[in-house]
């Protein structure tokens, strides 16, 4: 109910904002060969959105908290060689997926945990069945804006990956600055320039 009441509200407020902002503007240009005017509009518009949700400003004690009873995977070495070797899953309810690293898709490099009855957490193990990262979903992934948040084990905010009408990803820290815009799976800084070397 909850998760249906922020779908709700986002499609509402991103309606108002963005027919304000962008009003008979359909196709953006690509963020990189746009005018640096563009660009900024754009990383300010997101990034007020961003701040009226409270996503920036929320305490991690309560997440510290929900998170601590996912601390660990009790189902850890099952889950991994179901990912590996495609063996069953001990128990139903659940569903796990390989993230490897992209250098090398053979190399795995964590696992996601995400349970039928909260289709928009992911629980993000290391190899070792410890509890690495959460990400949660606000919005519908089939629709513009959404958002991802993503949270150390401990609760405290990283980042926050803003899916945007403009059909970019715009990555923005905790402290609310931007940490770069995704084009073709390459970061690019405020002035459209990428980075040689990004770490998601």
């Amino acid at each position: 109910m909850k998760n249906l009441l922020i779908i709700l509200f986002c499609t509402i407020f991103t309606f108002g904002i963005f027919t304000k902002t962008y009003a008979g503007t359909r196709v953006q240009k690509d963020y990189r060969f746009t005018t640096q005017q563009d660009r900024n509009k754009r990383i300010e518009v997101y990034h007020e959105y961003l701040e009226r949700t409270g996503i920036f400003d929320e305490s991690h004690y309560k997440n510290k908290t929900d998170f601590k009873k996912f601390k660990k995977d009790p189902n850890s070495s099952a889950n991994l060689k179901n990912i590996k070797h495609g063996t069953p899953l001990p128990t139903s309810g659940y569903t796990v997926k390989g993230n490897y690293y992209k250098t090398a898709d053979k190399i795995l490099e964590n696992y996601s945990v995400i349970y039928d009855n909260d289709p928009y957490t992911e629980y993000v193990y290391n190899n070792f069945g410890q509890l690495y990262q959460v990400i949660m979903l606000t919005g519908d992934t089939n629709v513009l804006p959404y958002y991802k948040a993503v949270y150390a084990f401990n609760g405290y905010l990283q980042k926050v990956h803003f899916f945007a009408i403009d059909g970019y990803e715009y990555i923005f820290l905790a402290n609310g600055d931007l940490q770069g815009v995704v084009v073709d799976d390459k970061l690019y800084n405020k002035a459209g320039i990428p980075y040689k070397v990004w770490v998601k």
